[in-house]
């Protein structure tokens, strides 16, 4: 007959076995999570962030800073594939401006201007937004990922953390960390962007959802520029309106965008 050790409580006996419990459940969990269910996982990420081969998206960026609104920017984005964007700009100082994605090239088309302007995807659209927010980053086919254990909170939501390696070295951001839902649909809920130092540069929350073709798909995101002076200020980010379409293929080229 085996003697309780002396000193030990029932009380913290039971505590120590329900954290052991736990503990192998987290691991088992874990260990469970195969390689091509973690790929699945951030397929579903990419569907809620890009939901059609080609769509027309009506969106706006509020930039905030100090809970107050600073400015605002309604643009349409017209997209086809995972690589080819056109941003237009409506109303504003920035009337009739277009932002073009092609690959990993970008243009700033600028009325009355006789030649497009080569700028990169970290080009500022707003405030803590890039150009490259509304591109088509692909978290399954640019990064691998691996789970940490357990769960952590974004908001109410109890999520999954994935920590993602890009597989080019050329990539600006080598390093992600991701927070899934850890509930069956696994929508994304937060993003975070590390430099090659190793230093947090932006952060991407995922506020809302709508249901487009039968799909979840991101209507919401809050943009934070972690380093420099802006890192108090947010980015809201609204797609307004998110519809398929057909999309001619010639206005992915400098010309065709500027005779648009």
């Amino acid at each position: 007959m085996c003697s309780r050790r002396a000193g030990a409580s029932p009380a913290s006996t039971m505590l120590r076995i329900v954290w052991a419990v736990g503990a192998a459940l987290a691991a088992a969990r874990s260990s469970a999570q195969s390689p091509s269910d973690i790929h699945a996982w951030l397929e579903k990420a990419d569907e809620a962030r890009s939901a059609f081969p080609a769509a027309l998206i009506r969106a706006r960026a509020t930039h905030i800073e100090n809970g107050a609104v600073t400015g605002t920017a309604d643009f349409d984005i017209y997209v086809k594939g995972r690589d080819r964007a056109l941003i237009v700009f409506r109303g504003g100082k920035n009337d009739g401006r277009k932002a073009l994605t092609v690959g990993d090239r970008m243009w700033l088309i600028i009325p009355g201007a006789e030649n497009p302007v080569p700028i990169t995807q970290n080009q500022r659209l707003m405030g803590g937004a890039s150009f490259g927010d509304v591109a088509r980053m692909r978290l399954a086919e640019d990064f691998t990922a691996a789970t940490r254990p357990g769960t952590e909170r974004v908001g109410d939501r109890e999520c999954m953390v994935l920590d993602l390696t890009a597989t080019s070295p050329k990539a600006p951001y080598p390093r992600l960390t991701l927070w899934l839902d850890a509930a069956p649909d696994k929508l994304p809920r937060k993003l975070r962007f590390f430099l090659p130092s190793g230093k947090a540069a932006r952060e991407v929350v995922f506020t809302r959802f709508r249901k487009v073709g039968g799909k979840d798909v991101v209507s919401e995101m809050e943009i934070r520029d972690l380093l420099g002076p802006t890192a108090a200020a947010v980015t809201r980010l609204e797609y307004l309106d998110i519809r398929p379409a057909k999309i001619d293929d010639a206005i992915f080229t400098p010309e065709g965008a500027k005779a648009m």
